[in-house]
């Protein structure tokens, strides 16, 4: 049985459980997030400071579901406006979620003549495509992401 998974287009380590106490006791450790997920990329531009943390909310994506978003006071006022037949509220009406991704600097390269960032990514909240809309929210997209870069 598959504990953890990876999003398309990533390449890394997929867990798997062996038996039902197994996997019981990892998605409660990935649950209580005892567990690091750490992440390597190469985003878009130079990035000046070498550390970071990027903290801002995630909601669903009421345009393109289902996709994520940062939230925003405006994003939530524009759900209030929505008509509930064309779209499925319950979803859409839940609280923003806390997200926050730390990022320290690997090294700054050149790519097709472009300038990038390979950076380790930490979700400290493993959010459904955090690390990548946090990275196009900060400026510096994930190359290759066709989603949010």
């Amino acid at each position: 049985m598959v504990v953890h998974r990876l999003g398309m287009d990533t390449s890394g380590l997929v867990v798997f459980a062996r038996t039902e106490a197994a996997l019981r006791g990892m998605n409660t450790l990935f649950r209580t997030r005892e567990v690091t997920r750490t992440y390597e990329a190469l985003v878009c531009g130079s990035i000046g400071e070498d550390e970071g943390v990027i903290n801002l909310p995630l909601m669903r994506d009421y345009e393109f579901p289902p996709y994520v978003r940062i939230s925003t006071d405006d994003h939530q006022r524009a759900l209030l406006n929505l008509d509930p037949e064309d779209i499925d509220c319950q979803k859409l009406l839940e609280e923003p979620k806390e997200s926050i991704t730390k990022y320290q600097v690997v090294s700054r390269e050149e790519y097709n003549g472009q300038p990038v960032t390979r950076v380790t990514l930490t979700s400290i909240s493993g959010r459904y495509h955090q690390l990548n809309v946090h990275m196009a929210a900060f400026g510096h997209p994930i190359v290759g992401d066709t989603v949010y870069g």
